[in-house]
């Protein structure tokens, strides 16, 4: 297999490959495959040798699957291993190319693009044997007690206390951004408020270690209220739940279970076809009714279990999933960030029925509050000669927001100083010395285990003319930029004023990017945007 030679092409990201899982489409409904069979325990054929075939199975599809090798293994002439194994364990195998197993079926083909986008140019991914086994759709846990269905999944998404579980380790909890982005397609929506409420879940969940097992999220959310989302076979299988499964009225999305050959034995594609025939037989959709799966044609379970049916959700844009779970895997990660604000007197012009300063203080106020405790931000404020000779003054160091000193909330410090800014406000513009010192701050103080970045935020040009030129200022980062520690700059231009041109190369020159909030009612949606581009 072409697993053996895999790199992964995402390297330049910096993430490891769990934090992205883009570059796919989950399945829709799909048509019957297999043809149920009259007897269902054909007699073993006459074979020579019988070979040795292991099939890692996602977890909860393996005793079903097991079941179904018994009753193809004398015929196929092979002995069958299978191993319950998290889809996203089978992948990073098959991405490193050691210890394939011969047939993988994962609870989506979301798992098989993956793999095959991680392979160099050239080379052979999972070959697919069946384009489904079984189905299962995503459904809301919603509390016996509480709202009703909602319309959409955005509406769901926006509960306070919904929690997705892991978006980067589980298709399940992928399904919510996925459905809520489709809904933004169709006009349901605006593609940036589906953004806004992305970064609140991410935020919010970064605090505690989300779960994959589907009993264990469903028992901590149990505990501590909400809803959340599992597979109908997941939600099936609970006992005496305090939670009642829904679909959104705009539909939801699959688990379509495929079957693909993974390594390089021979054979792998016939004795495939032999265990997905054992499992589309009388004896296996038994089984995996019983077990809370639907069959390939998608038929409900039997009355009283499940959702029934529903219109299923479709996603005809690559792309769009890939930005959209690439999004997820840099929001959800831990943050180290100092933001640098503009306070020259050019931030006190007219903006709409409020000022420049007045509306960025708003949004730098909105930002922070979707931060949580965990993230370590701290507050500059930067004109020309700010402080002393200085051009930034430094308004609140760089620490975690949940830390209390002498009895103060880090996080009240940083909404006091960003709330002092306007009081702040005269002079030039210090741009180029104040992000070399920031830049230099972060890297000074650089935490491994999250996404180092400055935020800078400003309407202007550097007007000082004893500063550092832009060429100085551009050499300077790539000399002293470190690989192995790595600070973005994400620079913000508030208005067609800001320098636009100069903003980007500082962007660029440290692996960042720009944005330019050309009217006074975009700066809040730039920086909620500048949050999602910190990796």
């Amino acid at each position: 297999m072409g697993g053996r030679h895999a790199v992964a092409k995402e390297s330049d990201s910096g993430h490891k490959w769990q934090y992205g899982i883009g570059l796919v489409v989950i399945a829709t409904i799909l048509t019957g495959v297999f043809v149920l069979q009259e007897d269902d325990n054909p007699a073993a054929a006459s074979c020579s040798t019988t070979r040795d075939v292991t099939v890692a199975a996602a977890p909860e599809i393996a005793p079903v699957v097991e079941a179904a090798t018994k009753r193809v293994s004398g015929d196929a002439c092979a002995k069958f291993t299978v191993e319950p194994q998290a889809p996203a364990l089978v992948a990073q195998t098959l991405a490193i190319g050691e210890g394939a197993p011969d047939l993988w079926i994962p609870d989506s083909s979301l798992w098989l693009a993956r793999v095959s986008a991680q392979l160099v140019e050239g080379a052979q991914g999972p070959q697919e044997i069946a384009k489904s086994v079984a189905l299962s759709p995503i459904v809301l846990a919603l509390p016996k007690d509480g709202p009703g269905r909602p319309e959409t999944w955005l509406q769901a998404m926006s509960d306070p206390k919904f929690t997705t579980g892991d978006a980067l380790a589980t298709t399940s909890a992928a399904v919510p951004l996925l459905a809520a982005q489709a809904e933004a397609a169709k006009g349901l929506m605006s593609a940036d408020q589906v953004s806004a409420t992305m970064v609140t879940i991410a935020q919010r969940q970064s605090v505690t270690t989300p779960k994959t097992n589907p009993s264990e999220l469903l028992a901590e959310v149990a505990k501590a209220g909400g809803s959340t989302v599992v597979s109908e076979q997941a939600f099936a299988a609970q006992e005496a739940s305090p939670f009642v499964a829904v679909v959104p009225q705009t539909g939801s999305l699959l688990l379509d279970y495929p079957m693909a050959a993974t390594s390089d034995n021979p054979g792998n594609k016939e004795v495939g076809k032999a265990l997905a025939s054992a499992l589309g037989s009388a004896d296996g959709v038994k089984d995996l009714t019983a077990a809370g799966f639907r069959t390939p044609k998608g038929e409900p379970l039997p009355e009283g279990v499940g959702v029934g049916k529903f219109a299923p959700i479709t996603i005809d844009n690559p792309q769009l999933v890939a930005q959209t779970l690439r999004k997820w895997s840099v929001i959800a990660l831990p943050a180290q960030m100092l933001s640098v604000v503009d306070v020259s007197g050019s931030m006190e012009a007219q903006a709409g029925d409020s000022s420049r300063m007045a509306l960025t203080v708003e949004a730098a106020l909105t930002g922070l509050s979707l931060m949580p405790d965990s993230w370590s931000v701290g507050s500059w404020a930067f004109s020309h000669r700010i402080d002393g000779t200085q051009d930034w003054k430094k308004l609140a160091a760089i620490r975690k927001l949940g830390t209390v000193t002498d009895g103060v909330k880090h996080r009240d410090l940083g909404v006091d100083a960003t709330r002092s800014m306007p009081s702040l406000v005269g002079g030039g513009t210090g741009l180029y010395d104040t992000t070399l010192a920031a830049w230099r701050t972060v890297q000074a103080q650089y935490d491994p285990k999250s996404i180092n970045s400055v935020v800078i935020l400003t309407d202007g040009k550097n007007e000082d003319a004893n500063s550092l030129s832009l060429s100085e200022l551009l050499a300077t980062l790539q000399r002293e930029r470190d690989p192995a520690r790595p600070v973005i700059v994400i620079t913000i231009g508030i208005t067609k004023d800001a320098d636009a041109s100069a903003l980007e190369k500082i962007a660029k020159a440290t692996g960042g990017q720009s944005y330019i909030a050309r009217e006074p009612d975009e700066i809040a949606n730039v920086f909620v945007k500048a949050l999602e581009a910190r990796g």
